[in-house]
């Protein structure tokens, strides 16, 4: 049992080191991390980003639904409850992502502006595509959400490896894992073209962004690499809406 045991208990450390670097949630405890950790801890709890998204995505639904359901009769509650949705995630990550964003385009547009626009245009975008798949099916929304939330985690770990050490693929496999389940669970809400669609204009959309900011700055884009959290997020529920 002392290996299992072991395995557990890195399996709890990694993962609250991922919750305590995504997210400004807090656990203490024996499983508590440093609150200095080195960095080769800090890349091994990247396999587990995409395991914050569960937690993360999970409050994200459950205040969608809420609100979604106080505000049933007015044909306005959608895009209430994808505010709501949208600002309780913002809180709960302490705006890390948008953050990223607002960098990565600030340094695109060489200091231009561009940050405050694209932080904008990416959140009015969410907030529309979710109203609008809301519109079309209501468990197909909430499913929707919990996927982005969590695959959107995942981005930034196959970025980081993509441009920095391309053979450790331990993170990729079991960030890969993480997302399984909610993509399987947007099946019986809209069939195999709601996942399928959200996945591949994410993936096309964040495989673009990353072949630019390699040819610009190489290995240097790495420090940007959680902003295409938020560009997979906007087009997983583009996707998902055409799905729909």
């Amino acid at each position: 049992m002392t290996p299992l045991r072991d395995s557990l208990n890195l399996f709890a450390r990694q993962f609250t080191l991922a919750l305590h670097h995504s997210t400004l949630m807090r656990l203490g405890g024996p499983l508590a991390p440093s609150p200095e950790p080195d960095p080769a801890a800090l890349r091994a709890s990247d396999a587990h980003l995409p395991g914050t998204g569960w937690v993360v995505g999970i409050a994200a639904c459950l205040c969608f639904a809420l609100v979604g359901l106080l505000l049933r009769a007015s044909p306005w509650g959608a895009g209430v409850a994808a505010v709501a949705s949208t600002m309780l995630t913002v809180v709960m990550t302490g705006a890390r992502h948008e953050s990223a964003a607002w960098r990565a385009a600030e340094r695109l547009g060489a200091g231009q502006g561009f940050g405050a626009l694209a932080v904008l245009l990416l959140l009015a975008a969410k907030i529309v595509l979710l109203a609008a798949i809301a519109s079309v099916s209501e468990a197909g929304v909430l499913a929707a959400v919990f996927a982005a939330h969590v695959t959107s985690r995942f981005a930034p770990v196959v970025a980081s490896r993509w441009l920095g050490d391309r053979h450790d693929v331990r993170a990729l496999r079991i960030g890969a894992l993480w997302c399984l389940p909610p993509l399987l669970l947007m099946v019986p809400a809209g069939g195999w073209a709601f996942p399928l669609l959200a996945m591949l204009l994410a993936a096309i959309a964040c495989y673009a962004l990353l072949r630019l900011w390699e040819r610009r700055w190489g290995s240097g884009a790495q420090e940007d690499s959680s902003a295409l959290q938020q560009v997979w997020e906007a087009a997983f529920y583009l996707g998902a809406a055409i799905g729909a």
